[in-house]
């Protein structure tokens, strides 16, 4: 039995992905890589992946809003928009004031490929723990309300995936029948 095959028959497996996670160096996309690719759109959704038409004529019919509250990590981001993106959404992307501006240029030239994702045109300078967190949400919705064919409305920050494809939110959203789900705890 080889080395590898006796680490992970030994239930060593996770030591052993620890250390070759170290050994494997990957090298992060740049802004620059983003501005670049970005400059032929046609080429940047082939060579990304994006989806371009709709996958489902229930999806089709049921667009959702999203606003993604971003301030750092391109690649992370840019991610997370090709992998909720569908041309029959709306997406408004608050680039916080604090962020770097090759940041801000590359999300801005990826937005320009796409007739439904725009910057917000307000920045603000998030405090976590303060109304500023609130304040790009306002500054979205605000935004997306001139696109009037949407159903719902789902707020993401530059750090969290969805964890339901595009079709189950729909499935979802559909059951809840203009109805929001929205948590929230109350201090007493």
């Amino acid at each position: 039995m080889s080395l590898k095959a006796n680490i992970l028959m030994s239930k060593n497996a996770t030591s052993y992905a620890i250390t070759r996670n170290k050994k494997t160096k990957k090298q992060l996309l740049s802004n620059e890589f983003y501005l670049n690719l970005s400059e032929n759109c046609e080429h940047f959704k082939t060579q990304r992946g994006y989806v371009t038409c709709p996958l489902h004529s229930e999806e089709e019919n049921f667009p959702i809003a999203f606003s993604l509250l971003v301030y750092k990590d391109i690649e992370m981001v840019e991610r997370l928009l090709r992998l909720i993106y569908r041309p029959q959404n709306y997406y408004c992307v608050h680039v916080d004031k604090k962020a770097e501006p090759g940041f801000l240029s590359a999300i801005s030239a990826i937005s320009q490929c796409f007739q439904n994702v725009f910057i917000a045109p307000e920045r603000v300078d998030v405090q976590w723990g303060t109304f500023s967190v609130l304040e790009p949400e306002f500054v979205c919705m605000k935004e997306l309300w001139r696109y009037k064919k949407w159903k719902y409305f789902i707020n993401l920050t530059g750090q969290e995936f969805p964890l339901k494809t595009n079709w189950e939110l729909v499935q979802i959203l559909k059951a809840y029948r203009g109805a929001n789900d929205i948590e929230g705890t109350v201090k007493r």
